[in-house]
């Protein structure tokens, strides 16, 4: 299955890696470097599936998904966009704040940087094939 997916992350080895292992799969690629992109990216463009990185410049990845949420449930943002967060597990991060992060951001998934490629490309899958709401 055939999907346009925006990858957001401001580190271009990460960016270029992801984006050559999807594009051999047939997906369309959008990129972008800030969250601030990334939501004009989302709005123009309508992505099927969005992999954002949460610390971002501009606007971090937990906010700018929040703001999706937001206008789907306002109904501004048509549709289903589903949402993989990347993030590095800080070994002193606190378990509570990081679940009231997740919650606030309206997430489907969060894989922990650094990430086993084949295990995103799972999981893309998995959320591509899900049916729409």
């Amino acid at each position: 299955m055939s999907a346009t997916i925006l990858l957001v992350d401001d580190e271009p080895d990460v960016i270029e890696t992801v984006k050559y292992r999807l594009e051999r799969d047939g997906h369309e690629i959008l990129t972008a470097g800030d969250g601030l992109e990334a939501l004009e990216l989302v709005l123009a463009k309508h992505p099927d599936l969005l992999v954002l990185d949460v610390m971002l410049p501009g606007e971090n990845g937990y906010r700018v998904a929040h703001k999706i949420r937001e206008d789907q449930a306002a109904g501004t943002y048509p549709g289903r966009l589903p949402i993989i967060l990347l993030t590095a597990r800080d070994l002193s991060s606190d378990a509570e704040r990081e679940r009231i992060f997740m919650e606030f951001s309206g997430a489907d998934r969060v894989i922990y940087k650094p990430f086993d490629l084949e295990d995103l490309v799972r999981q893309i899958g998995e959320l591509l094939a899900e049916p729409a709401d």
